[in-house]
């Protein structure tokens, strides 16, 4: 299981209308998503400027690739905000202490010998 990170930071005087975004528009839609099995949103205000925040735990690699189209640092959720967002980061992490097969040798990072390390 893979946890992926998404931070942006928003264009000033644009924040309520991608928090409304967030609400009407990304959470309906993450629930839909196949192979996510938990998604938060979060924001942070630091003096002016305000970042969001977008977790996710995917079942697998190839449930990300299968979503985005192979490009796994594509946004996935705020795409039809581009226009909002001034800067993203995406990070993918190992879940540590998931539900895995004990026995197995495959690196949740990688499929087909790509692997996001």
């Amino acid at each position: 299981m893979l946890i992926r990170v998404h931070r942006c930071g928003v264009v000033p005087g644009r924040e309520w209308e991608f928090n409304q975004g967030i609400r009407k528009s990304a959470i309906p839609m993450v629930a839909e998503i196949e192979g996510i099995d938990y998604s938060a949103f979060g924001r942070r205000l630091h003096g002016t400027e305000h970042r969001f925040i977008n977790v996710t735990i995917w079942r697998d690699l190839e449930s990300v690739r299968e979503y985005s189209g192979h490009d796994e640092h594509s946004r996935l959720i705020f795409d039809g905000d581009a226009d909002l967002i001034l800067d993203d980061e995406i990070e993918y992490f190992e879940l540590i202490g998931a539900p895995i097969d004990e026995d197995s040798t495959d690196d949740p990072l990688s499929v087909d010998g790509a692997s996001l390390r």
